[in-house]
């Protein structure tokens, strides 16, 4: 059909008051088609223009009086119209408000608790004036030429005033020693006042170099930070710490005042400065002078001219001039490297961004609790994809609701209101909606974050009134109303007034709801990702739960007496209490945290030199914790290092196809040889991140801790005995905390990244099918009430129950089959490279997803067969009666 001239419909425009416009438009288009069929193009725009003139008249010109003129779509009185019509709305159609508000309350909690994780971890140490010129002394650590190389997150002791010294324009560097010690202050002639080793994750003590706070800025309270450290035996304290110490004593009076670490190193207290307050990793609070070291038996344990082996307790930090980068030492890196380490251990020094120290890895340490960034972006993602499916829900309810409100909006177009304020009109429904919604994530937030402490980093708190969570919240909410409310706005303020109001639809595609349908797709394909995800998350944990480890863990507990000494006289008293099966001298368990490795030679027909895990026990070891052995015996009672066990591993390794052709083998250790006497069954040392390595089993000097078996089932037996045990450490160490670890839950805290991977999996699986489902149940009971008709007459003409309730489910599950195909591959890949990080692992296999699309079948089933039931069991009579 041709159109008018465009320049008289603009000239029409021009003049015509906005209430008359529409109708003397569609008036005049009405008479422009007739006049084409009646005298042509050419004469119809004759007439179409001749009768656009005659309009120019009083009543039809636009008029600037108070009478005639329309509130601009913002004026405060269209506002409050807008609110007052989207709470009428919203409660007329409870059912599809109810579903909207409980969907965009979970995705808006979950965005919010998830924005306060991820914001509290990514703002570790960036509240450091000058932080981006602040760098962790860290290197390439190599024992041998044969050996891999690795990075450490910690520097040999002799390295940080070298690396002054020698690399030119390196700027300010500052070393420092974490230890470990229980606090004594003296009390004149009484007993010293007696304070525990920290409890808390993080290192608390270390001995540092004065330019540590020429690097790190704190606030000082007293004393002088250009001397505070200056000297030995001097102490700087946090304020907490001060008070912990010294009660209520003003601050200046307790400079001066002496506090005894190890025992008898004695210091005196220098300066007190004031905690961050902000997340850090650097969570230290008593900072004993580097000079204390070469003037206290400190000497003995920190020996500060050490090159030829690594400790974690050695760590440094470097601030770099203005201007420089830290690419430019490579090179005097390089030759530091070749100057001082020129025997079989070589160290390559580097820098490390602070930004990096909470994130990284690759570099351990003992103070910094490292999150995993790929996990914080993934819980970004997730929420995203929550708020997406809360979203969708919103665009399908309200277009496949718009037949019901097509009238209105027809009514509202006639009565003069313009495209505009239609569209204004329903985004303030949803806006409305989704302040309710953050209104209740407001409420609910805490509680989550109560309930999921085991799930959330320790210091995490919500502090509304912050500026950061303010404009995350606004920012939150006018993207949800958008993303919720503006497509269906658009859709709802479309429609032509002369066909609504004769009861028909002018969308092109609503009648089929491809897009209702497309976005339906999306919503169960994100819920099978995660269906699917969960479930090899789960077995991959299963499989960790259940493989067999090489060893027995049942009612196994480390007692930690190495630092508190007598360890020979505790394990005599232990060894004779009921419920006590066995005690063994041991430096770690079989699996765990902490393990040593060594260089072992075997000079067979070649020389073969190994990297080897020591594990440190006496005659004992094995027994107690059940290590099956292979061929040969157990080594015998000594008090040095005579004879080894080895793994099978370390046994293939040195080219022996039966463990019993490794026996009476000699392999050197330490530049002695000892003879292999048995051979064990391969046991797990590290996670099953880690394959197992060549492993030993002897006694050495470090064998100080105690491994305990527990006889007794029940856990009123295993308290009594933990309480005879710690008797008879009192007994022999009255001052010291009796403390002790369980094997198996020190096991259990290897995969605790794992573990809250798949408690996240599943809370976010759970919440968005419970999302989708009760928008497919909206969408069901739409759909539901719009075939009532259709129903009855199919009743009528003989259709079953059961026909009409799969005629109803049909079109959805077809739905949720096409996500499980889109969700599979994605799905398979997510987890393909979840599962690489494992070196012991389960394979992907294709029931996971036949079981993933079972299940989601049978929700969407569940979701949509109580109102297509209902649907099928109404009474034809009553739905036919007004045909």
């Amino acid at each position: 059909m041709k159109n008018p001239p465009r320049w008289a419909v603009r000239l029409l425009e021009l003049f015509c008051a906005p209430h008359l416009r529409e109708e003397i438009l569609g008036d005049l288009h009405e008479r422009y088609g007739r006049d084409v069929l009646r005298a042509g193009v050419a004469g119809a725009n004759r007439r179409y223009l001749l009768n656009v003139l005659r309009f120019i008249k009083p009543f039809a010109l636009k008029r600037q009086t108070a009478a005639d003129s329309t509130p601009s779509f913002l004026h405060p009185v269209m506002i409050r119209n807008y609110l007052k019509t989207s709470f009428r709305n919203l409660t007329k159609y409870k059912v599809s408000a109810l579903i909207n508000l409980f969907g965009l309350s979970l995705g808006v909690t979950a965005c919010l608790v998830i924005y306060l994780i991820t914001n509290y971890e990514l703002s570790f140490d960036t509240f450091h004036p000058d932080r981006e010129r602040i760098y962790r002394l860290v290197g390439i650590e190599k024992f041998n030429p044969r050996a891999d190389s690795h990075p450490a997150g910690f520097v040999p002791n002799a390295v940080p005033a070298a690396v002054r010294e020698e690399v030119a324009g390196l700027g300010t560097v500052a070393a420092f020693h974490n230890i470990r010690s229980t606090v004594l202050i003296p009390n004149g002639s009484e007993k010293p006042e007696r304070f525990e080793e920290s409890d808390t994750q993080n290192e608390e003590t270390i001995v540092a170099d004065p330019q540590y706070f020429d690097i790190f800025q704190y606030q000082w309270l007293a004393g002088n930070p250009k001397t505070a450290l200056n000297e030995p035996f001097q102490l700087v304290l946090s304020e907490r710490k001060a008070r912990k110490y010294f009660g209520n004593l003003p601050l200046m009076q307790i400079l001066g005042k002496q506090v005894i670490y190890w025992d008898s190193v004695q210091v005196s207290v220098s300066g007190i400065v004031k905690e961050w307050g902000k997340p850090t990793d650097l969570t230290f609070t008593d900072f004993i002078s580097m000079a204390t070291v070469r003037s206290s038996r400190m000497k003995q344990s920190i020996n500060l001219d050490q090159w030829d082996d690594i400790w974690s307790s050695s760590q440094a930090f470097v601030k770099l001039p203005e201007g420089a980068k830290p690419e430019q030492f490579n090179a005097a890196f390089q030759q530091f490297s070749r100057k001082h380490f020129q025997k079989e251990f070589k160290f390559t020094p580097g820098l490390q961004p602070l930004a990096d120290l909470h994130f990284d890895g690759d570099y351990v340490d003992n103070y910094s609790r490292k999150a995993h960034l790929p996990t914080l972006y993934g819980m970004m993602g997730v929420a995203v994809f929550i708020l997406l499916i809360a979203a969708i829900n919103f665009v399908n309810l309200s277009t496949a609701q718009s037949v019901q409100r097509a009238k209105e909006v027809g009514v509202r177009k006639v009565l003069g209101s313009s495209r505009k304020s239609l569209v204004f009109q329903f985004l303030s429904e949803t806006a409305l909606l989704t302040l309710l919604a953050v209104s209740v994530a407001l409420m609910l937030v805490n509680p989550i974050l109560a309930a999921s402490q085991s799930l959330t980093p320790t210091g995490l708190t919500f502090d509304l009134f912050s500026v950061e969570t303010g404009l995350f919240l606004l920012g939150l909410t006018v993207c949800t109303a958008l993303l919720a409310g503006f497509y269906p706005s658009l859709v709802l303020s479309s429609y032509l007034p002369a066909l609504t109001l004769k009861g028909q639809s002018t969308l092109l595609g609503g009648q089929k709801g491809y897009l209702r349908k497309a976005l339906i797709v999306f919503q169960f394909t994100v819920s099978l990702i995660f269906i699917i995800g969960t479930l090899i998350v789960e077995r991959q944990l299963n499989y960790i739960r259940s493989k067999d480890l090489g060893f027995t863990t049942d009612a196994i507990i480390e007692v930690n007496s190495g630092r508190a000494g007598k360890t020979e006289l505790l394990a005599e008293k232990i060894k004779q209490l009921s419920g006590v099966e066995r005690v063994a001298k041991q430096w770690f368990p079989p699996m765990g945290m902490s393990y040593m490795m060594t260089k072992m030679k075997y000079y067979g027909k070649k020389e073969i030199e190994l990297d080897v895990s020591a594990k440190v026990g006496d005659e004992h070891f094995i027994p107690l914790y059940n290590i099956r052995l292979l061929a040969g015996r157990n080594f015998q009672k000594s008090d040095s290092l005579r004879e080894l066990v080895i793994n099978s591993t370390f046994a293939k390794r040195l080219g022996f196809r039966k463990p019993a052709d490794a026996l009476n083998k000699m392999v050197e250790f330490d530049g002695k040889k000892y003879p292999i006497v048995g051979v064990v069954a391969d046991f797990h040392e590290q996670s099953f991140h880690s394959k197992i390595d060549p492993a030993f089993i002897g006694i050495l000097p470090q064998a100080r801790n105690l491994g305990v078996k527990l006889q007794g089932k029940s856990a009123e037996e295993l308290k009594a005995t933990l309480a005879r045990i710690e008797e008879q450490w009192k007994a022999v160490h009255p001052d010291k905390k009796f403390t002790y670890d369980f094997l198996d839950e020190r096991i259990a805290n290897l995969y605790e990244k794992e573990q809250k991977t798949s408690r996240l999996v599943t809370i976010a699986t759970a919440v968005a099918i419970l999302i989708s489902c009760m928008g497919l149940f909206g969408l069901a009971t739409f759909t539901a009430e719009q075939r009532t008709k259709e129903i009855s007459i199919r009743k009528v003409l003989g259709a079953s129950v059961a026909g009409i309730v799969a005629l109803l489910s049909r079109d959805f599950l077809k739905l949720v089959f096409i996500a499980l195909l889109l969700a599979a591959p994605i799905a398979w890949w997510t987890m393909t490279e979840w599962l690489k990080d494992f070196a012991y692992k389960v394979d992907i296999e294709w029931w996971v997803f036949a079981l993933a699309g079972l299940l989601a079948i049978g929700i969407a089933l569940l979701t949509i067969s109580f109102q297509s039931i209902r649907a099928a069991l109404l009474d034809p009579v009553k739905s036919l009666r007004t045909e």
